[in-house]
C-alpha cells in the first residue's frame, strides 16, 4: 500500500515518516540546510507477513505544491498531518481539497507536536479538524495525536496503517502498462534510472516500452520495487526502472513523462473532462480561463473551454474541454487538478472523460450527449450506450486506447455485448445491432434510388454511396459494410460496383447489339485484338459510337480500358493473366521475361508490352530487374483498378 503525506509546511511530515520507518526522506542538501522538504521523499516499512508500506513525503510549502501533486497521483491512502501548535492552516485546506479532487478516499490524520502545547490546545485543534473533515465529507476519518521524537502515538498509527493495508485491494494488472515518472537520475556503471508510480498493467525485465516525451522505444534492464530487486513492476507499486534505448538519456526524460506500452502512445492536446470547481472559489470558473493542469506527475498550461453555459459556478461541476499548449498522455478516468494561472492556489479538478476530444463541434448537443455517457466508469456500459446512440458507430482504436483495453479485452467486450465490428484495423468501428440494421437498410434504399436514377449503370461505387449517405461515413467503414452486405447476399458486386440482386441494366437495343458485336471482335480466336479504330472499321461503325458502347461495357464490368484506344473484354484479360501465372509456375524462381511471355501468347510485341505494363499498374505482376513475378490469382484482377 502506498501512503502519501499531506499538510502545511513544517507540520512534521518528514519527522513522522522517520518515526514510522526509520528513514529520513529529506535527501537534498537544500532540504537539510533549510529543514523543510522541497521535493519528493520516499521510505518503506515492512509489515508482518509479506506486506509493505511505501511512504511518499511531499512538500508542504505553497511554492512546492506542484511537487506535492506529482507525488500523490495513484496513491492508496493519504496521511494528513496537522501540527497542534499551528492548527489547521492554508496548505492543510488546500492539500485536503486536492485529495478530494484526486478521488483519494482513504485518509488518516496525524495531529503532531502535541508535546509543544497544553491539553486544551490539543482539544481546540481537534475541534478544528472535526469541522474541516465534516466540510470535506470525511467525518469518519480517524485522528491520531502524535509526538514523533518521543514515539507517542506511533504504535497506534502504525497499527491503523497496517489494518488499512490488509484490506487494501490489489489493483488489476490486465490493462496495458503505464508509469508516471517523478524522478530521473543516473548511476555510474548502471545507467539511467526512472522512478514513479505504476498506474496500470504489468511489465517485466527485458520488456520493451515507449517513452512519452519523444516516442522512443526503451528496454527495461532492471526493476526495483520498494527498494528491492524484482523481475516485474505492477499497478499500485512505486518502482525504479533501469532503462536503456537509442538516444534515451537524462536530457530526453523528465518528471511528468510516462513509460507505457507502445499501443498507448497516442499524444493529445485536447481533453474532455468532468470538472468540479472548489466551493472556496470567490467566483465562477469562466470559459477560456488560463490554468495550470496537474495530471499524473506532469504539469502544463491549459485553457478551460466550458462546454455549456459559459462558466461553472463555485461548488458545482460541469463538462469542459482542456486545451493544452503541448502534448500529453491520459486515459479515461484519470484524475487531475487545476491551479490558477499564477500557480498560487488550487481552483478545480476532476476526471478525464475523453482524451481525444474534437477541435470542432465540441459543444454540439450530440457531442454533449456522448460526453454524458462517457462520464460513467464501466467501459462495457459506456460502449453499449455509445453504440446505441451513434449512427456512424464508435471508432474502436480511440475507445480501446482511452480505456486502456488490450486487443483481446476489447474484442471480448464487443462479443459479450453482441456488437458488430466493421472494417480493418486501425479503422474498425463498432455498431450496435440496431444501428447496423439501420445502416444496412439505408444503403439498400440508396441503391433503389440510384438504380432508378441511373438505369444504364451496373451499380454504385463506394464513393457514390458515401455521397448519398447522411451523416458522413468514412470510406473504410462503407467499404466494409458493402462487403458484408454482399456476403449476406443483400447486394451483388461487379468489381468495385455494387447493385441490388434484382437489378438489370436497362440498355437500348442498339447499344446492346453494338456492345455484343464489339466483344466478339475484341476476342479473336487467334492474333492480336484490334485497337479501337481498327475494331470500329471491322464492325463498320464510327469510332465515337463504338467508344460509347465500350464505355457502357466498362460500367457493366465486361470491358477493361487497358490504355488509350485499347479496350479488352474482361474474359480476354483473365485468359492472358492465367497464361502469365502458368508461365511463372513453370519457372524455378517464379520469374519470366517479356520475350518468354510473348512467345507463350504468340501475339504482337507492342500489344504484349501494353498487357504486361497494365498488369504492373494494377498490381497483378511486379518487376524484378528484367523479369516479372505474379503477385495474386488471375481472378483477383477483376477487383483491381488501373492507376
Amino acid at each position: 500500500m502506498i501512503v502519501a503525506t499531506a499538510g502545511h509546511v513544517d507540520h512534521g511530515k518528514t519527522e513522522l515518516i522517520k518515526a514510522l520507518t526509520g528513514t529520513d526522506t529529506d535527501r537534498l542538501p537544500e532540504e537539510k540546510a533549510r529543514g523543510l522538504s522541497v521535493d519528493l521523499g520516499f521510505a518503506y516499512q515492512a509489515l508482518p507477513g509479506s506486506g509493505m508500506l511505501g511512504f511518499v513525503d511531499v512538500p508542504g510549502h505553497e511554492k512546492f505544491v506542484r511537487n506535492m501533486l506529482a507525488g500523490v497521483a495513484g496513491i492508496d491512502l493519504s496521511l494528513l498531518v496537522v501540527a497542534a501548535d499551528d492548527g489547521v492552516m492554508p496548505q492543510t485546506r488546500e492539500h485536503l481539497a486536492i485529495l478530494n479532487l484526486l478521488g483519494i478516499e482513504q485518509c488518516l490524520v496525524a495531529l503532531t507536536k502535541i508535546d509543544r502545547v497544553q491539553p486544551e490546545r490539543i482539544s481546540e485543534v481537534q475541534a478544528q479538524l472535526d469541522r474541516l473533515l465534516i466540510e470535506s465529507g470525511r467525518e469518519e476519518c480517524d485522528v491520531y495525536p502524535i509526538c514523533a521524537p518521543r514515539r507517542e502515538g506511533i504504535d497506534e498509527l502504525s497499527q491503523a496503517l497496517a489494518q488499512h493495508a490488509k484490506v487494501c485491494t490489489a489493483r488489476a494488472t490486465h490493462h496495458h502498462f503505464r508509469m508516471a515518472i517523478d524522478r530521473v537520475f543516473s548511476f555510474k556503471g548502471v545507467g539511467l534510472i526512472v522512478t514513479g508510480m505504476v498506474v496500470s498493467g504489468l511489465a517485466h525485465t527485458s520488456e520493451s516500452l515507449t517513452l512519452s516525451s519523444n516516442g522512443s522505444p526503451v528496454r527495461i534492464r532492471g526493476i526495483r520495487v520498494n527498494s528491492r530487486e524484482s523481475d516485474c513492476a505492477k499497478a499500485g507499486e512505486r518502482c525504479a526502472l533501469n532503462i536503456t534505448g537509442r538516444g534515451v538519456g537524462k536530457h530526453s526524460v523528465r518528471r511528468g513523462s510516462w513509460l507505457m506500452h507502445s499501443d498507448l502512445y497516442n499524444p493529445t492536446t485536447r481533453i474532455d473532462v468532468d470538472l468540479e470547481v472548489l466551493p472556496a472559489e470567490a467566483g465562477a470558473l469562466k470559459h477560456w480561463t488560463p490554468t495550470h493542469l496537474h495530471i499524473g506527475s506532469d504539469h502544463l498550461p491549459a485553457r478551460v473551454a466550458v462546454l455549456s453555459g459559459g462558466s461553472i459556478a463555485a461548488g458545482t461541476r460541469g463538462l469542459a474541454q482542456l486545451v493544452l499548449l503541448r502534448e500529453t498522455f491520459v486515459c479515461h478516468g484519470d484524475r487531475f487538478v487545476l491551479r490558477d494561472q499564477s500557480a498560487q492556489r488550487t481552483i478545480a479538478g476532476g476526471r478525464v472523460i475523453d482524451p481525444f476530444s474534437p477541435k470542432r463541434g465540441r459543444a454540439k448537443p450530440s457531442r454533449i450527449a456522448s460526453l454524458k455517457v462517457m462520464c460513467g466508469e464501466n467501459p462495457a456500459e459506456i460502449l453499449r450506450e455509445l453504440t446505441d446512440q451513434s449512427v456512424t458507430g464508435v471508432s474502436l482504436q480511440p475507445f480501446a486506447v482511452s480505456h486502456n483495453l488490450p486487443t483481446l479485452q476489447i474484442k471480448s467486450l464487443t462479443a459479450s455485448l453482441e456488437l458488430r465490428l466493421v472494417g480493418n484495423s486501425p479503422k474498425e468501428r463498432i455498431f450496435s445491432k440496431k444501428r447496423w440494421r439501420e445502416l444496412s437498410d439505408r444503403i439498400e434504399k440508396i441503391m433503389i434510388g440510384f438504380h432508378e436514377s441511373n438505369p444504364a449503370l451496373s451499380g454504385a461505387s463506394v464513393k457514390d454511396v458515401q455521397t448519398l449517405l447522411t451523416p458522413f461515413f468514412e470510406t473504410a467503414t462503407l467499404d466494409a459494410a458493402l462487403g458484408l452486405l454482399v456476403a449476406e447476399k443483400r447486394l451483388g458486386a461487379n468489381g468495385k460496383k455494387f447493385h441490388l440482386p434484382s437489378h438489370a441494366v436497362d440498355l437500348e437495343e442498339q447499344d446492346k447489339s453494338l456492345l455484343a458485336r464489339a466483344i466478339v471482335v475484341l476476342s479473336p480466336k487467334s492474333g492480336t485484338p484490334p485497337s479501337l479504330h481498327q475494331a470500329a472499321k471491322d464492325i463498320g461503325v464510327d469510332v465515337s459510337s463504338l467508344e460509347n458502347a465500350l464505355k457502357i461495357g466498362i460500367k457493366l464490368g465486361k470491358i477493361i480500358v487497358m490504355e488509350k484506344n485499347r479496350y479488352l473484354p474482361k474474359t480476354v484479360l483473365i485468359t492472358l493473366a492465367t497464361i502469365a501465372e502458368q508461365l511463372a509456375a513453370r519457372s524455378r524462381d517464379g520469374l519470366f521475361t517479356t520475350a518468354e511471355y510473348r512467345d507463350e501468347v504468340n501475339l504482337g510485341r507492342n500489344f504484349v508490352i501494353a498487357v504486361l505494363e497494365y498488369f504492373d499498374r494494377i498490381g497483378y505482376t511486379v518487376q524484378e530487374g528484367g523479369h516479372r513475378r505474379v503477385r495474386c490469382s488471375p481472378n483477383s484482377i477483376l477487383s483491381l483498378k488501373s492507376n
